[in-house]
């Protein structure tokens, strides 16, 4: 804020303010410091990002949307943009959009973890399981102590039918992770599918020993 005194047509100062007030919650003060550095420099592509991650927090996704998209206009090689607008079209169901934001975060940056696992995700929603394990593959030879990315290729196995591949994912995934309520309920789904009752039993009766208000898992108990 002194600094803002002296320089007050800096921009850097009011993005770097905007960081601040969004670290300690101050959502609204930081949209409006992210506001001033973009229209103090049109062509802030950082700033336009941190505008577009505040307004997604406060709950405006279409505006989010074309902040992003605005952003893009003016650096379109900007990984963190393209997985943020991914994943909120993934979340609106235009999940051809989301595919295509996702493969341009993980072109642009291939070593962006999340990215991948994102785009298996989403290519898993749509049908295209194959290519989904290859994007959870992807993201486990980079981050191999992933344990969402062990439980999605474990889902991702098992809608393929190859069971005891997906037994052997969703192992991983607990190994990483004991506490994995998800990951200890797909096992027990995939030991069930295989005929083995009393894994499966001892899966769920896990799952409710760790959080006892899981309804599926109540579910899979009493079919098991």
């Amino acid at each position: 804020k002194t600094l803002i005194k002296s320089y007050p047509n800096e921009p850097l100062l009011y993005n770097i303010r905007g960081a601040c007030y969004k670290e300690i919650g101050q959502l609204k003060k930081a949209f409006k410091s992210f506001e001033k550095a973009v229209d103090l420099k049109p062509d802030y592509a950082e700033a336009r990002y941190n505008l577009g991650v505040t307004l997604r927090e406060l709950g405006k996704v279409n505006a989010a949307i074309k902040c992003y998209e605005n952003t893009l206009a003016i650096k379109h090689s900007y990984p963190n943009v393209h997985n943020n607008l991914g994943n909120i079209f993934l979340e609106l169901s235009r999940l051809d959009d989301a595919v295509d934001h996702f493969e341009w975060a993980v072109a642009y940056q291939p070593d962006f973890v999340e990215a991948h696992n994102n785009l298996g995700n989403t290519l898993l929603t749509i049908g295209r399981l194959d290519d989904a394990v290859e994007s959870y593959k992807k993201t486990l030879s980079l981050k191999s102590d992933y344990p969402e990315a062990h439980n999605n290729l474990g889902i991702t196995f098992q809608k393929l039918g190859q069971v005891d591949a997906a037994v052997k994912s969703f192992g991983e995934a607990l190994t990483i992770k004991p506490d994995y309520v998800k990951a200890h309920n797909n096992l027990g789904n995939a030991f069930k599918e295989l005929g083995q009752l009393d894994d499966a039993v001892k899966c769920y009766e896990k799952v409710l020993a760790i959080k006892p208000d899981y309804a599926e898992a109540h579910s899979n108990l009493g079919n098991a």
